[in-house]
This record gives structure tokens, sequence and C-alpha cells, in this order.
């Protein structure tokens, strides 16, 4: 293989779960150009793989698949299986196009609680297009090398301090610890523990931050917004511990090794997008109608919420003294 082109066009969380394919590509064919098809907005995530040659944006969607023709790919991976990736794969005409096995029906399955299986993760389902060339290494978790020149550090500003880094949002409120939760587990930190909470997360949720910094009698610092994907990507590996949703930002931490505490609420690690990070503490209910969605829902089909409402702010707060004590 001389020239491979990888499509992935969003979301953060499953970009980075690609990473392993990139690398693994890189092993088998150390000579290979490597290009990567993504939207603008995260393409600082693909510049932390470490492996990939040239990264193009999907913005002026005709002069972009002119310019991909013209490149004469030996192979053309789909990892998003989507219309608009069926599309480009058409009109690029690489020599041998692959598809990973993304099991919809599978997901839709344990959605519908038809059927008691799992699946294991979505960097297993990615490797499932590998195997269809002949490629069958071991199957490793992500990892992102954030740009050194691109590096913010805060724990300059707090001495002696653990950070933090708290992530209150998510796509979908069903995936969303709730906030009154949120701020009972903050206030409840000992200050013996030393700790800063830094609340992170992107500009559509400053509203969500500024409502958590409100709230609580815990002086926070809020920078939710204030970053690009590949400043976000320092911030976070700027810090002691990660708590979040299931949400993308999980998963940057997770491919950065931190210590983190990762909460499920309409979704389930039995879909396959669980941290793949052995420093994970991994918090769901696992209650009787958990999952109820694929990505989550505005509210709650069953109207308790009780995946996220039996996460008690005690059990966050044990959890987090445990990895920092």
């Amino acid at each position: 293989m001389k020239k491979i082109l990888i499509l992935r066009l969003s979301s953060i969380g499953d970009i980075v779960l690609t990473q392993p394919v990139a690398k693994v590509l890189r092993e088998v064919y150390p000579n290979a150009t490597i290009d990567y098809l993504i939207k603008k907005p995260y393409v600082g995530i693909v510049e932390a793989f470490g492996c990939i040659d040239t990264i193009h944006t999907w913005k002026n969607k005709r002069e972009i698949l002119r310019k991909l023709k013209k490149q004469k790919y030996d192979l053309v991976i789909d990892l998003h299986s989507k219309l608009n990736t069926f599309i480009i794969k058409s009109l690029v005409r690489g020599k041998k196009t692959i598809t990973y096995n993304k099991k919809h029906y599978l997901r839709k399955k344990i959605v519908r609680k038809i059927t008691g299986k799992s699946i294991t993760s979505t960097v297993e389902l990615y490797f499932s297009a590998l195997k269809k060339i002949g490629i069958t290494q071991t199957i490793e978790h992500p990892a992102l090398y954030p740009d050194k020149s691109k590096k913010i550090s805060l724990g300059e500003k707090f001495p002696g301090k653990k950070l933090i880094g708290i992530f209150p949002g998510a796509l979908y409120a069903t995936k969303m610890y709730p906030l009154k939760k949120l701020v009972k587990f903050i206030d409840s930190v000992p200050s013996r523990w030393n700790c800063k909470f830094i609340i992170l997360g992107s500009k559509t949720e400053k509203l969500l931050s500024a409502e958590l910094q409100e709230n609580t009698k815990t002086e926070l610092l809020n920078l939710c917004g204030e970053f690009n994907i590949s400043q976000l990507i320092s911030v976070i590996n700027n810090m002691d511990v990660i708590i979040s949703n299931d949400s993308g930002p999980m998963h940057i931490a997770a491919a950065l090794s931190k210590p983190q505490i990762a909460l499920f609420g309409a979704t389930h690690p039995r879909l396959g997008f669980a941290p793949l990070n052995k420093k994970a503490v991994i918090i769901s209910s696992n209650i009787y109608c958990q999952p109820c969605s694929l990505h989550g829902s505005a509210i709650c089909p069953k109207g308790h919420f009780l995946c996220m409402n039996s996460i008690s702010p005690e059990l966050i707060k044990k959890n987090l003294g445990k990895i920092i004590n």
C-alpha cells in the first residue's frame, strides 16, 4: 500500500477511538502515505494521533473530493459508515475500499432488551475493517500525544492543589448527571484533599457551567468554552483527575491515560463506548431500563431518570477519594 485514506467525519469520542487503527496501519505500512478526512472542528484530535501525514477537512466538499480523487488512493477505509462516507468512497474511487461493521442492529437489540449480548469496544468494531485486508494485530487502546507547543499549564497557578477537571455537559440531557447532585458532590469534598475543581466543556455548555458555578459553595474555576480541541487535549492532560459523563472528553481523558470517573446514564458500557483506560472508574446504575438509547435523548422515556438519579454524590466522592488518596 502506497496511499491510504481514513474516513471518519465526526464526532470527538468516535474519532479518538479510531487512533489504534491509524497506528496499526502505520506499523504495517511504514512507508505509506496515510491521510485522514474529517470535519474541521475535530482536526486537533487527529493531529494528536502521531501517525497521520495529511489531514483533509470536509468543508468545501466539491473541491476536496476533486483533490482526493487525484490522489489515487490504494486503500480507502470507512470508519464512519454513513451515507456521506458512502458517497465519498464512490467518488474518490480508491483501488480498494473497506468499511467497518458498526453492528447497528445489535446495538438496537441491546437498547430494546432483545438480547443479553454486549459490544466489547467500538475499537474492536473498527478493527473489523482491518481484518478484511488480512491485518490481525492485537487491538490496542487509543493514545493521544498532545502538541507540546500548545501546552497549557494550570498547575503553576494552583501549587499544591490536585486539579479536578469536570465536564458537566453531554450532547443529550439523559447523558448528563443532574446539576443539583453534582453541586452536592463538589461541596462534599473535604478541603484537606486540596482539590481545585475546574469546569470544562464546549461553548454550547457555557450556561450550564455558569449555573454550576453559581450554585456551589466551593470556588470553581470556569474555563468552559475557552479552548479549541488541541488546547483542550493539553488542558485535560494537565489535570490530575477527570470527571465526566459519557461524552467525547471522556474518551480524550482515557486516551491520555488520566485517572477518571465516567458516569453513564441513558447509555451504557454494553454498547461499546466505555473508556478504554486502566485508570478509569466507570459508574453506572445498571438498572432494568438501561440503556434506553444509543446516544441519549432529551428526556427520560420512563420519566424517572433513575439511571442518573441512583448515582449518589457520596459514591462519586468515595471514588475520587480512592484515586487521589
